[in-house]
């Protein structure tokens, strides 16, 4: 391989990284797809291929939820951009602040209720669920432990359907010692998006 192959190669995956370093939230394949391709930065395979091999290098985390994969940049992905960040050409660095500025807001929206689970080397699954406001800040993030599949996929369906009680009933177990001193919690009723309906799953 040239020294221009291994330099374009080594720009191609740093992109990919920056991509969602900016977005600063867990994209699904389809969108890291969408920006690529629309830009010509490389063929449908060739991201597959990347995706896999940063995954495999521990710079991304790869999950799944409601039949989507999604990627998260881990925090050694993030030191690995920030310290070959100039070899990114500005051009490419200004079209992806330029798709970030334009579509953050719409994603962050779609993702304002997460639940995501993720295969360990045990065979178990973790499961993690959030919620976020619309500016993407996070409310609440559990993570638990499972054992199958089903469960795992039953957890993030009922944590959809059922995130404005599950959310409520959290928290005021948690602060119920300092509702007793006279400090009650109060949700905001912004904070809870309407309930998602979602189609059964199969494992």
């Amino acid at each position: 391989m040239s020294e221009e192959s291994i330099r374009q190669l080594a720009e191609h995956k740093l992109i990919i990284l920056h991509l969602l370093q900016k977005m600063g939230i867990a994209l699904s394949n389809s969108e890291i797809c969408q920006f690529l391709l629309e830009k010509n930065y490389m063929d449908y395979f060739s991201i597959q291929q990347y995706l896999t091999e940063l995954v495999d290098a521990g710079w991304l985390e790869k999950s799944w939820e409601q039949n989507n994969t999604r990627y998260t940049l881990t925090d050694e992905g993030d030191e690995i951009v920030n310290y070959f960040l100039n070899h990114i050409s500005e051009h490419a660095k200004n079209e992806i602040n330029t798709y970030v500025q334009e579509n953050s807001k719409r994603i962050r929206a779609e993702y304002a209720v997460t639940a995501n689970y993720f295969p360990e080397i045990n065979d178990d699954f973790l499961v993690k669920c959030g919620l976020n406001d619309d500016d993407g800040n996070v409310l609440m993030e559990i993570s638990v432990s499972v054992v199958s599949k089903q469960q795992a996929l039953a957890i993030c369906r009922n944590w959809r359907k059922n995130v404005s009680h599950l959310y409520g009933t959290i928290l005021t177990s948690l602060v119920k010692n300092t509702e007793a001193e006279g400090g009650g919690f109060k949700a905001k009723e912004q904070n809870f998006p309407a309930p998602v309906e979602e189609d059964t799953e199969e494992a």
